[in-house]
């Protein structure tokens, strides 16, 4: 377990206890581009840090869990719409 994962199982357990990223940014000395990196990194491992409009926080639950996942597809599904704009752009310049 690295020292972020720790820190967030520890102080930042539950969707109650979220912390915003100027905080973790703060507190381990990085931007904000770091922070998102450490974050996809631990989930791409099966750690549960999960996400809300109050921060990012170490799931407790199933339940948070899913919410996140429901946050992840609405944005994967954005990013597909954007991508999918951008190619109709060089079919018609094409």
């Amino acid at each position: 377990m690295n020292t972020f994962e720790r820190y967030m199982q520890k102080e930042h357990s539950g969707k109650a206890n979220a912390v915003k990223s100027k905080v973790i940014e703060a507190r381990f000395h990085c931007k904000g581009a770091e922070v998102r990196r450490m974050v996809n990194e631990l989930r791409c491992k099966g750690v549960p840090i999960c996400s809300s409009n109050q921060g990012y926080y170490y799931a407790t639950s199933n339940e948070e869990i899913q919410e996140t996942i429901a946050h992840l597809e609405g944005r994967i599904k954005k990013i597909r719409a954007a991508q999918d704009g951008i190619k109709k752009l060089l079919k018609k310049e094409g």
